[in-house]
């Protein structure tokens, strides 16, 4: 068999790019999240996921979406089982005991209130409920020394609600509003907005180790804008 020397510059230049572009796909395949952390079930969350996979995607880094309870979600990226979370208030982030990046812009805006039953009383005996795992909710009924019934999602939390265990609430609006209009409370007993409590942007957290990955993350969302028509709540709808 004939074998033909090549020039050293060719060889070297081979090397070169061979080796480069192990580097480059090495990184890039380190540089990709792998799964995103989210809370289950709640319709804010699941609009969000479809768009978050789309936008990875475009990215160059399919992702899997993890559903879990809100109170492990923070005991999810701490722990590693997840490479982020898909959003959370900037407060959220206290709770985090492994380094982590945000994202430089948020994704999107909401607003949370104080509900209430239409004849209930701003004080009464009766518990607030909240739920587990959303730290500004955990701080408002500590400072205000309010009694508490905690619940794992907003399905448990109208649960109780409409079987009388409770009769005012702390919850994102966008998801009461949904809950209003999709018949989840009981009729004549749809809750009123007492008060806006809490509002602000919700950015999306990984793990330190993705800083580069985070960066193009934000510069796609300056550019695309991909969360627009989950921001701004609209008006309260009226009771059937």
């Amino acid at each position: 068999m004939l074998v033909k020397k090549l020039p050293l510059r060719y060889v070297v230049a081979t090397v070169c790019m061979l080796s480069w572009s192990s580097v480059a796909h090495s990184q890039q395949k380190e540089e990709c999240p792998v799964q995103i952390g989210v809370v289950s079930d709640e319709k804010l969350s699941n609009d969000a996921s479809e768009i978050m996979v789309k936008i990875y995607t475009a990215l160059g880094c399919p992702i899997e979406i993890v559903p879990l309870p809100r109170r492990r979600g923070f005991m999810a990226f701490n722990n590693s089982r997840v490479d982020g979370e898909l959003f959370r208030f900037s407060v959220g982030a206290d709770n985090y005991t492994r380094p982590y990046i945000r994202s430089d812009t948020p994704l999107f805006d909401i607003t949370n209130s104080l509900w209430a039953a239409p004849q209930s009383k701003r004080q009464s005996e009766l518990p607030i409920g909240y739920m587990f795992g959303i730290v500004w909710q955990q701080n408002y009924l500590k400072s205000q020394k309010l009694p508490k019934s905690g619940h794992r999602d907003i399905g448990d939390l109208i649960l109780h609600y409409n079987n009388g265990t409770l009769d005012r609430f702390l919850a994102e609006d966008s998801m009461v509003k949904n809950a209003i209009l999709n018949g989840a409370f009981e009729d004549g007993n749809e809750p009123v907005q007492l008060e806006q409590l809490m509002s602000g942007p919700l950015y999306h957290f990984l793990g330190a180790e993705f800083a580069p990955f985070m960066k193009r993350f934000s510069a796609y969302l300056i550019e695309h804008k991909p969360f627009v028509t989950l921001s701004a709540p609209g008006p309260i709808p009226a009771t059937r």
